[in-house]
């Protein structure tokens, strides 16, 4: 027996109905795993990626949290209490249980001791110049460094607690007197404010997207229909990022909203479609012509989305990919529940004839008026507009930097600024040099070229100093006296004794085949610092040390690492992956398009009004020199797929105008007057149910929910202005 509209509708409710709790408790194990770290983006074949890990496994350095307070100078006797209370709260750290969560905790004070006791036995002046830039900021204040194990680095947010209960309980500091900083705190400050954009604001988005629907719908079995698919396609798109094993992080916030919003744009549609058809031959059998009429252009609309989010698919970042395939899948799906749930509730609960009469059905006529009368004027001008606006996308930039990812007054960031005013730049910048273990390198040629490197480091603007394992040696001597051979010999003895100790500090590391050292330098994080070029600098310089002829280069390699050479990476990766996913999306989907409509020169007019808003939005953005974030490099291909649906509405209904015999002309105004008002709502519905997103503490997600406005604002004007003239003329002609 053949299922009726009603009987699918309940077999898809029911489906829905069964997953939807699996689906909420998934959305929440996703939720509980938050972890953000950029380093992660990249791919684990990359050789800045591979470089890095290979540093942290040789030196044991993992994450490490800067701590200081108002008046930490190099005197204050509170840095030994702190290092003390932590180990106590940690149980002695690493060397003495395989649980804890700190490796070790230096300080400028005890570090600054250890330089001026025998043997090194250097003046206060001298030892503090060693650890400027280090521990020791330029007006002699001080910090902390404790320094995180594996384990601790995994449990970030333990780590944190830690710390600040030494310094609330033991210091007796208050949260306003200390800060603290580093990348896992960042790292937890990126975590609680995509959980935070995800909890506090997608209640008000809902919320805005329920009374807007309420306004445009006027029917409770409609808003309940829409919303309630929405709702389910979001949850079940955040718990398959826990089903299929992957770490929901900050590129997957977006995710949520994007899915509701999709889909009400998809129930939004459809309800039109049903009440022109009431409108039009009553109420009997609408529901079943809506879907004869509505299933293919909602179909094709979901198929350009998913075409777009799917053109991410070439980004190098394993987020985005990952983010991609999601939503691909749940916009198709949240599709397909539509098409099966709204028909048979409204074949079972039919709804009454609407009145057309109203502001918008009177500004619609009036615009429809106008782009007609006016269609040269606004060809020339939108596409005028387009290209002078698309000269600026030769001056992106992009951005992947952590501390762009929350708001300048965030916590955080103030902590982070005044770390950096106050005390050390907070950016490393790790310099590995590998000697082999064949090398015929004497010791002291092996101190000599550490001292070229570290020096080449310390003054590499804007480095401000380096740290070595000659940081924690004695000077070496310039001269081939006897002084000069018996300071040697010291220095030699000297260096036996501590290189396990060197070792433990994180800048000496030996193995039967290599002896590895570590030169350190800190770069500011809130200064304009090329990071491309300095990198470059610095290699050069390490270049020029070993072009001097010094040593013979085959038996020693020098590698610059670190977190700054793998953002630098992943920036490289996504101003790539903003071309490519763009130019894919736009294959893909003008490809489907062309297909659709049967006709290479519709298809073709058709993509102008969806390029329009990438265009304008992103070409202004390159002008006022704006840079791009992950956030913003995603709505290019998705805001494309977004834009296509109202395009493929628009065209159909007029493709169906004129094969009935209606003029170009009189077509297109029917079109702008029938289509305009399902394509206005969903932007309303879309552009502003996003927009709340906008009031988030998580910077790309604020980005995206802008950009994703106005991009869906631009779409609005070139389809129902841009879009019409273009096929009010004989070249557009459907």
């Amino acid at each position: 027996m053949r299922l009726t509209l009603f009987h699918r509708s309940l077999i898809a409710l029911g489906l829905i109905l069964l997953l939807a709790p699996l689906a909420i408790v998934g959305a929440g194990r996703s939720m509980e795993a938050m972890y953000n770290s950029p380093v992660m983006w990249i791919p684990p074949e990359s050789e800045e990626r591979r470089q890095f890990f290979q540093f942290v496994n040789d030196f044991r350095t993992h994450d490490v949290i800067l701590v200081s307070w108002q008046g930490c100078t190099v005197d204050d006797p509170r840095l030994d209490r702190f290092a003390a209370a932590l180990s106590r709260a940690d149980g002695g750290h690493a060397d003495v249980h395989s649980e804890a969560l700190f490796q070790r905790v230096l300080s400028g004070r005890s570090s600054l001791a250890a330089l001026q006791t025998p043997p090194l036995e250097l003046s206060r002046r001298q030892a503090i110049e060693r650890l400027r830039g280090s521990l020791i900021g330029p007006s002699d204040m001080s910090c902390a460094m404790a320094v995180l194990t594996a384990d601790g680095a995994v449990r970030r947010d333990a780590s944190i607690a830690r710390i600040r209960s030494v310094l609330q309980i033991d210091l007796e500091l208050s949260a306003d007197e200390y800060h603290i900083g580093g990348t896992p705190v960042i790292g937890k400050a990126i975590d609680d404010a995509s959980v935070d954009s995800m909890l506090w604001l997608s209640l008000p988005s809902t919320a805005v997207i329920v009374l807007l629907c309420c306004l445009f719908l006027r029917s409770w079995r409609m808003i309940l229909l829409v919303l309630g698919v929405g709702f389910f396609g979001e949850q079940l798109a955040i718990s398959l990022v826990h089903f299929t094993g992957h770490t929901m992080n900050a590129v997957f916030v977006v995710m949520s909203p994007l899915i509701f919003v999709l889909s009400a744009s998809t129930g939004i549609h459809l309800c039109n479609y049903y009440r022109d058809e009431v409108d039009a031959r009553g109420v009997a059998g609408a529901a079943e012509r809506m879907l004869t009429i509505g299933w293919k252009p909602c179909l094709l609309s979901a198929t350009t989305t998913a075409a777009g989010l799917l053109s991410l698919l070439v980004s190098d970042i394993s987020a985005v990919r990952q983010f991609a395939l999601i939503s691909a899948g749940c916009v198709l799906l949240t599709t397909l529940l539509m098409l099966l749930t709204l028909p048979g509730v409204l074949q079972r609960w039919p709804q009454t004839r609407r009145d057309r009469s109203g502001w918008m059905g009177t500004s619609l006529a009036a615009l429809a008026s106008v782009v007609v009368r006016r269609r040269s004027l606004i060809a020339v001008a939108g596409l005028s507009i387009m290209a002078l606006t698309a000269l600026g996308l030769a001056r992106l930039r992009t951005t992947v930097e952590v501390f762009d990812l929350l708001t300048a007054d965030h916590p955080v960031i103030q902590d982070h600024r005044w770390l950096e005013s106050e005390v050390v730049p907070l950016i490393p910048v790790e310099t590995v040099v590998r000697f082999d273990a064949a090398s015929p390198m004497t010791l002291f040629d092996r101190l000599r070229l550490i001292r070229e490197i570290h020096v080449s480091a310390a003054n590499q603007p804007p480095a401000r100093g380096a740290t070595s394992a000659l940081t924690f040696l004695p000077s070496l001597p310039t001269s081939n006296t006897l002084r000069a051979s018996m300071r040697r010999s010291v220095i030699s003895k000297r260096f036996h004794q501590d290189r396990v100790r060197l070792a433990e500090l994180g800048y000496l590391h030996e193995t039967p085949d290599a002896q590895l050292w570590r030169v350190t330098t800190r770069v500011p994080a809130f200064e304009q610092v090329d990071a491309s070029a300095y990198l470059s600098d610095l290699v050069a310089a390490h270049q020029a040390v070993l072009d001097r002829g010094v040593v013979d280069r085959q038996d020693v390699a020098v590698t610059v690492t670190g977190v700054m050479p793998v953002i630098e990476s992943a920036q490289q990766m996504l101003l790539k992956d903003l071309i490519g996913s763009f130019f894919t999306a736009m294959l893909v989907i003008g490809a489907v398009i062309l297909v659709a409509l049967g006709s290479l020169r519709l298809g073709l007019v058709a993509m102008i009004p969806n390029v329009f808003p990438i265009c304008v939005l992103f070409g202004l953005m390159g002008w006022l020199d704006q840079s791009l974030d992950i956030g913003v490099m995603m709505t290019a291909s998705v805001a494309l797929g977004i834009a296509v649906d109202d395009t493929v509405h628009f065209l159909m209904y007029c493709r169906r105008e004129t094969a009935g015999g209606t003029a170009p002309t009189d077509a297109v105004a029917k079109t702008i007057q029938h289509c305009g008002s399902a394509i206005t709502q969903t932007t309303i519905v879309c552009g502003l149910g996003l927009l709340v997103f906008a009031l988030s503490d998580f910077e790309p997600t604020r980005r995206f929910a802008w950009m994703m406005f106005l991009l869906l604002t631009a779409a609005l004007v070139a389809d129902l202005m841009l879009l019409p003239a273009l096929l009010c003329s004989r070249r557009g002609k459907t």
